[in-house]
């Protein structure tokens, strides 16, 4: 039978996913001018109403439509990486976690394998806290390796997305560990792996300070594996927290793109 366009599935001859994508294809693809998009993300209870996933499943969506409307057409999503620092969170069934120095290693590896392939722009979307620090301390010793690499990181989206959509959530600017803006979101992009009849009390932790930073133990706030207000989720929320973000993504490209990725003093 003589294979159509049809028979290679949705958007496999246009695929921005490397793992969709035949050598063919990122011979003619892959060059200086690639942006390589990297996801990392954490497997750990999110409550009893939203997927382990969660932390990668929705930072993957949101790279695969920023690529997708980008009008940047030499972008490259890679697999994403599904396992984080989640230590704080071992105390909750199933946790997969990873030490920190092995995130770290694992981030600068790829980093690596990236710059080695001729890809000098790297865009990192993380969809969970614990991997800030692994992820910047990488980025840092790649950057020290290679001055003519650019590295970029979407770090919180969850906190962002209380800052630029005022007034969209209604508690704690949708801040929450499975809370009002990350169920919101997920019902956004997989509805299917969310089940809001579980969705638990509203808990907003207490702290003696908002200025000086506790490290906590997630089983010190909740005895749920969720945190904020996820009843208050719904799938409007999380379109248009979606939507911003995606313009933030997109307007960072764009604004990169016209200056070949150069920044600083480069720009002079």
């Amino acid at each position: 039978m003589k294979m159509t366009k049809a028979h290679l599935g949705p958007n496999r001859m246009s695929s921005r996913l490397l793992e969709e994508m035949n050598a063919r294809q990122i011979r003619n693809n892959i060059n200086n001018d690639t942006i390589a998009i990297l996801v990392f993300g954490a497997c750990e209870n999110h409550g009893d109403h939203m997927p382990f996933g969660s932390d990668f499943i929705f930072p993957m969506e949101l790279a695969k439509r920023t690529a997708s409307k980008s009008k940047n057409k030499n972008i490259i999503i890679l697999p994403a990486v599904p396992y984080g620092v989640s230590l704080h969170h071992n105390e909750f069934q199933m946790t997969m976690s990873l030490e920190s120095h092995t995130l770290e290693m694992i981030v600068e590896d790829l980093f690596s394998s990236i710059v080695k392939n001729g890809i000098k722009r790297i865009l990192v979307i993380n969809g969970h806290d614990g991997n800030i620090a692994p992820i910047e301390s990488a980025a840092r010793v790649t950057k020290n390796k290679n001055s003519d690499v650019v590295i970029a990181c979407l770090e919180a989206w969850w906190v962002l997305i209380g800052e630029i959509t005022s007034g969209l959530f209604e508690v704690w600017r949708g801040l929450g560990h499975g809370g009002e803006a990350e169920t919101s979101t997920m019902l956004a992009v997989r509805p299917d792996l969310v089940n809001m009849k579980y969705a638990p009390m509203e808990i907003i932790p207490k702290f003696p300070s908002d200025t000086v930073r506790i490290y906590w133990k997630f089983d010190e706030l909740t005895n749920t594996g969720a945190t904020g207000a996820p009843q208050k989720a719904t799938v409007q929320k999380g379109m248009q927290a979606l939507k911003a973000l995606e313009n933030v993504l997109l307007s960072f490209i764009n604004n990169m793109d016209k200056s070949n990725w150069r920044y600083g003093l480069s720009l002079k």
